[in-house]
């Protein structure tokens, strides 16, 4: 079959880029990704290798109103090229393309709109300004009718997590047909896990560098430590986020902090492979794809407990669940430095957690639904 996958920006190394990746070279379908704002050289060399096409005009990746309302005229306005199937990688304003769909249409769904969908996020943006909080006040009921009508073009629906499945509900968003929950996989690349292979006093944050993943519970955890460990913050960081990049390292200024920003994945992998737990700190992630690297590396993980780490990390087995306060962090951080075989012990668990989840059957699945959606029979 040839189908369309469409994105608003291609410009990252995140979960949503590799995600990308993974189906379309898995597939047994030929995709062309259509996106109004492609950075070749800024995300990951493999999108390199995929027929990605830049749609005209080319919309801001800034988030600030202006930008993010003419980016919305631009989606709702776009009719994409004829395929025998569409699926939108939705994250809120990627629903628009699908209000001139005229093929069958698919989602698959990282998160609604986080500002408007997710309170943790919607709490932060709320309490940053009056401005803000009114902005969200004025444009969030009109973006909602429309993605509410956006998401009746949607013959079947796949999520990423429980935890998105519950704001998709709870945002009223329904579609024509039925929503599943289908988690992302983790490729067998990141098992680095070697039995009895030394590590280091090491905490790590991976991923991107930016507001909504609360890095400062982290390096306010690693304070009060006192300086027993050090922490590696690695992660991209586009254009928007370096201001808050700059306000971490001032954080962080006089402790044992180093900042890698933009790591490769073989880096990625050293760090999993050396690091002692992989602290993952969002207020409310929507699953989490660092946590299945980290912890098929052997790395048991401390989250925050909510969200996506819900259903990925044991407490207890693979790591541990966390309310979001320094001083919790710190003395279970002080646990885990003196855990020695304990420790130990819980790394080839926590690599048997991960190999439960694969990109095969993520994309089997997905080809699948795509299929039925075309009324073809799947894996005809």
């Amino acid at each position: 079959m040839r189908l369309a996958l469409y994105h608003p920006w291609v410009y990252l190394r995140s979960g949503v880029e590799r995600w990308m990746v993974e189906v379309v070279t898995r597939s047994r379908h030929d995709w062309t990704v259509y996106t109004h704002h492609h950075e070749p050289e800024a995300t990951y060399p493999e999108v390199a290798g995929l027929d990605v096409v830049q749609l005209a005009p080319q919309v801001s990746v800034r988030r600030s109103f202006g930008p993010l309302v003419h980016a919305a005229g631009t989606l709702a306005r776009t009719r994409l090229p004829s395929s025998e199937g569409l699926l939108v990688s939705s994250e809120g304003l990627g629903d628009l393309v699908a209000l001139r769909s005229r093929v069958p249409t698919a989602a698959y769904c990282h998160t609604p709109l986080k500002i408007l969908h997710d309170p943790a996020a919607r709490g932060v943006v709320e309490r940053q300004s009056l401005a803000r909080r009114a902005a969200l006040g004025t444009i969030g009921p009109a973006f909602q009718a429309v993605d509410r009508r956006a998401w009746r073009q949607y013959g079947h629906v796949l999520v990423n997590s429980t935890e998105t499945l519950a704001r998709v509900r709870d945002a009223g968003l329904r579609p024509s047909g039925p929503v599943e929950v289908l988690e992302p996989g983790v490729d067998a690349a990141w098992s680095t896990y070697a039995p009895g292979s030394p590590r280091a006093p090491v905490l790590l944050c991976a991923g991107r560098v930016m507001w909504q993943k609360n890095l400062e519970l982290a390096i306010d955890a690693v304070r009060l430590l006192g300086g027993s460990a050090r922490l590696v913050i690695a992660g991209m960081v586009d254009e928007k986020s370096r201001p808050y990049l700059a306000a971490l390292r001032a954080r962080a200024a006089g402790l044992p902090v180093a900042f890698e920003v933009a790591p490769s994945d073989e880096r990625l992998r050293e760090l999993y492979a050396t690091a002692t737990a992989l602290l993952f700190t969002p207020r409310n992630e929507d699953f989490g794809m660092v946590v299945l690297e980290a912890m098929a590396a052997g790395t048991p993980v401390l989250a925050v407990d909510a969200g996506g780490p819900r259903s990925t990390v044991d407490h207890g087995r693979t790591g541990w669940l966390l309310p979001p306060e320094p001083e919790v962090w710190a003395a279970q951080l002080r646990q885990v430095l003196a855990a020695g075989p304990r420790l130990e012990a819980m790394r080839p668990a926590a690599v048997e957690a991960a190999r439960l989840r694969t990109w095969d059957a993520h994309v089997t699945r997905l080809d699948d639904v795509m299929e039925q959606l075309a009324g073809r029979t799947p894996g005809s």
